[in-house]
């Protein structure tokens, strides 16, 4: 019987039949090594914010300007370049416009030019890949000719673009160059966690992360929670049926993932007949909730959850508050649409993610009371460190995989837990208290501290740093998101519109490429995000000595592990 290795290698040769379509194969990708690193977009805690998430997405957390500016400060003025990015970011919005044919040649050999930058660290095989346009052809050629004004090269591509104008097609055409921008501007978008919640449009956002798919996701204690509700834990149900109606997005439960409300208003109406519709269903909610906690709380004592619950509460469930909590459950698990968000969510998430230099997570390594990493014991195990964070992500993928009662139960547990990675604060949910945070907050600004947690996870270079979200950065009152030792970035600034009052801004967008990392603040944004572009402070964390190429980053290993298996296939084959 043959191996799973020669199996392998038999599937291999039929992708690559000939020993030339291996040749082809090993000197493209060599090639793909030594070609700059692409751009890394970092962002944090969206929660549901759509229409700031897609004008970052548009306008590349300001990339595309600064690209414009650098093409254009001779030929444009500032006013000019505004209105020529704006076309990029909401082409079908410019070109409703009544334009002349002039301003048409104008734009698009512009845009051809900033295309033809944006796209130079790319293989002009990719590029072409990613044109899905009958024009894929004529785009190409424009792309990839060194345009010569004295040369008949020129004249034949303005006859080109004349020709589009002339039948009508410029409209599409300027459409189709204008998502190339916007796709390789950024080459890969990090998201660490809390895309559930606050905001009213969290679905948007994952139809278009599953749109654009080179996303990675670090779960939040938001997403965690909407997770566990999913596949049906029912204290993770009721809490985000309480805060859906406490944020008044009551829609998206109703008609973004179809989870009917009716019965709990009617019986939270009821209970709270003197109260308005909205409190008497919050209300309603946390006292299912608090039943629901106080039975996880004893039914997992190694756990140390005591502290959740100040005051002694009725335990059991009425009737009809089962019957309310078996609807809301059979309504969560089968709705095909938020099945579909969290398949999304559970595919391209984890725990935590070690790439290119960086540790990103959303919360914390929890830490004791010395700085040393918190000894935890769950599922029968003490674990602590980076074995904590494996072990989790193995009980993740088991409550989803095969439903474990126990695996499910702990995305309760991560949600709220004071030590939880993705939680790591003390939250009393019967009684108003300060609450308390793991000691991972009080250390991090020891860059000795932050070194031993990069080493635990194997990153050893000068430049590796701890990415985090979850905590937002109090910028009016004096805190940064960067630690005075660049051994940590904090970049929950403010998505959320509720925690611009705390920050004082709108968010960060953290921008590593192949010559150095730098934090891009975004300011406040008033009125609709079409109206203007956004205004971003910039800071540089770190600049290169030498620039970073493919080959240097997590992709370059992939990627050099297939010209080895195709080497070794060349070898069968001679």
């Amino acid at each position: 019987m043959r191996n799973i290795n020669q199996k392998y290698f038999d599937i291999l040769a039929k992708e690559y039949p000939t020993i030339q379509s291996i040749c082809r194969e090993i000197i493209h990708l060599k090639a793909i090594l030594n070609l700059p690193k692409g751009t890394e977009h970092y962002i944090s805690d969206l929660h549901g914010e759509y229409d700031a998430f897609k004008h970052l997405m548009n306008n590349c957390s300001g990339v595309i300007k600064e690209k414009t500016i650098f093409l254009f400060h001779n030929e444009m003025s500032y006013q000019e370049i505004n209105d020529f990015c704006y076309l990029i970011y909401y082409p079908q919005k410019e070109l409703k416009k009544s334009h002349e044919k002039i301003w048409y040649q104008q734009q698009i050999l512009r845009i051809i030019r900033l295309s033809r930058y944006v796209t130079s660290k790319y293989t002009r095989t990719r590029v072409r890949r990613h044109i899905e346009s009958e024009y894929a052809d004529i785009i190409d050629e424009l792309l990839h000719a060194q345009l010569d004004e004295l040369d008949q090269q020129y004249v034949y591509h303005l006859q080109i673009i004349d020709s589009i104008i002339e039948l009508g097609e410029q409209d599409d055409f300027i459409d189709i160059l204008t998502k190339l921008i916007k796709y390789f501007a950024i080459d890969q978008l990090h998201i660490l966690g809390d895309i559930y919640d606050r905001g009213k449009a969290p679905d948007k956002i994952i139809d278009a992360l599953i749109k654009y798919q080179r996303v990675d996701i670090q779960w939040g204690n938001h997403d965690i929670l909407w997770m566990g509700a999913c596949i049906g834990q029912s204290a993770c149900i009721i809490t985000v049926v309480k805060n859906c109606i406490h944020y008044h997005n009551t829609d998206l439960l109703e008609k973004g993932y179809g989870i009917p409300l009716r019965q709990l208003m009617i019986a939270a109406m009821q209970k709270y007949a003197a109260d308005k519709q909205a409190l008497a269903m919050e209300k309603y909610c946390l006292d299912l909730q608090i039943k629901l906690e106080r039975k996880l709380i004893n039914k997992y004592p190694h756990l140390h959850m005591d502290y959740r619950l100040k005051y002694n509460h009725e335990e059991l469930l009425s009737e009809e508050e089962i019957k309310i909590l078996f609807d809301l459950k059979r309504s969560f698990m089968n709705s095909s649409r938020l099945k579909k968000h969290i398949q999304f969510l559970y595919q391209k998430g984890s725990l935590y993610l070690r790439t290119n230099h960086n540790l990103l997570l959303h919360g914390c390594i929890p830490l004791d009371e010395n700085g040393q990493f918190y000894e935890h014991t769950c599922f029968g195990k003490k674990v602590k460190g980076k074995t904590y964070f494996d072990f989790v992500n193995e009980h993740i993928k088991k409550a989803f995989l095969y439903k474990d009662l126990e695996s499910v139960d702990y995305l309760w547990y991560l949600w709220c837990g004071d030590k939880s990675p993705i939680c790591g604060r003390r939250i009393v949910l019967d009684h108003k208290e300060t609450e308390t945070k793991d000691y991972y907050y009080h250390y991090i600004y020891q860059k000795e501290i932050c070194e031993k947690i990069l080493y635990e996870f194997h990153l050893y270079d000068e430049e590796c740093m701890i990415i985090n979200g979850h905590t937002p950065v109090r910028v009016k009152d004096g805190e940064s998101p960067l630690q005075e030792h660049k051994k940590q970035v904090v970049i929950d600034g403010g998505f959320c519109i509720q925690n611009q009052k705390k920050t004082g801004v709108a968010g960060y967008t953290l921008i590593s490429n192949s010559h150095g990392m730098r934090l891009k603040t975004h300011h406040i944004h008033e009125g609709a995000y079409t109206d203007c572009d956004t205004e971003y402070d910039s800071q540089i964390i770190y600049t290169r000595a030498h620039q970073e190429l493919v080959k240097n980053t997590k992709n370059g290993e992939h990627i050099q592990e297939q010209i080895d298996d195709l080497k070794q296939l060349l070898k069968l084959r001679k």
